[in-house]
């Protein structure tokens, strides 16, 4: 039989027994997704809902009217296959590039439900429809997903096989479309005025245009922050000891330089020793030196070249190690060798890594002009 009010009328009772269900794994979907996306830094807003009984009632109650859409329908199976938003959740990221991030961020941290292809994945502007429609702004990936079996510890067995429907958009395009949709679908489109209409068309064209401004926008209070970060960094009072010049070096660089990831504590003592030597304990007058011009250099050119010298020279104890302080002690070397070399030597332990390999770079210099 096809879709009619007696089978509207049973779906709707069948869904208002599975409503809590999918309740309670739209907020499980939007718990997961705002713990990634907040490790991952991805500016974006997550809300969810699942479908209410009237809202489904009155879907229902539409496609029974359409008779060629009524007749596709003999099963309550048939109608619940179709309705893929019983359970959603909308991502609204702050900027278009961003939904390409969020989206595989969604295929990382759920899995495609039976009987779906790749989640079922819709990128919605590159329908027939919406590419036909010069005056459809909407831009919106749309996926279908389940919680992994990792995810379905005591309390959410239940929500085996259940399925979700995820939208994600950024905030403009979920402006204009909700705006589009509540005028042109809820209401009577056919009494849509020509200004309608063109306000409509003029708001999509803002979102295009909006998008490119909050990126530029995100970008330049990055700056700004970072900016400020480094001018705090670099009036704070001198590096008193090792502890505090690893502490700075991390604060300053991160986690990677040129490339590489350092550890900050790794013979941090010899390079103490020669910022102390050079008297670039305070911040500023350091990385005034430390430029990344200057690390660059000496990652690509200088490191290599002073280890095969030292390999060369059967110089090899102690070992060159380039992702600890050593790429800082090389870099101040690069200039100041012979200053360093010239140090009176001491009993004391860490003095003697900074002074030997001041020492071999000096000889390194003079094989390189030789």
């Amino acid at each position: 039989m096809p879709l009619d009010a007696k089978m509207v009328m049973e779906c709707c009772e069948e869904y208002s027994n599975s409503h809590d269900r999918l309740t309670k794994l739209v907020l499980y979907v939007v718990a997961l997704l705002e713990s990634e996306l907040k490790k991952r830094n991805i500016l974006a807003r997550v809300a969810g809902r699942s479908k209410s009984v009237d809202s489904l009632r009155g879907k229902l109650t539409k496609w029974s009217q359409d008779k060629k859409r009524a007749s596709l329908f003999k099963t309550r199976s048939d109608v619940f296959a179709c309705v893929g938003d019983l359970a959603g959740v909308r991502v609204m990221t702050y900027t278009e590039h961003d939904r390409e991030l969020v989206y595989k961020l969604v295929k990382e941290i759920f899995a495609s439900p039976a009987g779906k292809t790749d989640f079922d994945t819709e990128r919605k502007e590159e329908s027939a429809r919406i590419q036909r429609d010069k005056s459809n702004f909407y831009r919106a990936t749309h996926m279908q997903v389940c919680l992994r079996p990792e995810h379905l510890t005591e309390g959410y067995f239940n929500l085996k096989g259940s399925h979700c429907e995820i939208q994600i958009t950024s905030m403009l395009a979920h402006v204009w479309n909700e705006i589009e949709h509540d005028m042109r679908y809820k209401g009577d489109s056919r009494s849509l005025s020509d200004d309608e209409i063109l306000m409509l068309d003029s708001l999509g064209l803002l979102t295009k245009s909006g998008d490119h401004i909050i990126s530029s926008l995100i970008n330049a209070n990055a700056r700004r922050v970072e900016a400020q970060r480094q001018q705090e960094l670099l009036s704070k009072g001198r590096i008193k000891d090792v502890k505090a010049l690893s502490e700075a070096l991390e604060e300053h660089f991160g986690p990677t330089v040129s490339g590489k990831t350092l550890n900050f504590r790794l013979n941090a003592d010899a390079l103490w020793d020669t910022v102390e030597a050079l008297k670039l304990t305070q911040p500023k007058d350091l990385f005034q030196v430390l430029s990344p011009a200057l690390l660059q250099e000496t990652v690509k050119k200088t490191l290599p070249a002073f280890a095969r010298h030292l390999k060369a020279t059967k110089q090899l104890r102690p070992k060159l190690v380039a992702e600890s302080c050593d790429l800082f002690l090389i870099a101040l070397l690069k200039g100041s060798h012979a200053t360093i070399a010239g140090v009176p030597k001491t009993n004391r332990g860490p003095a003697k890594r900074h002074l030997f390999f001041a020492t071999a770079f000096v000889e390194f210099e003079a094989s390189q002009e030789a």
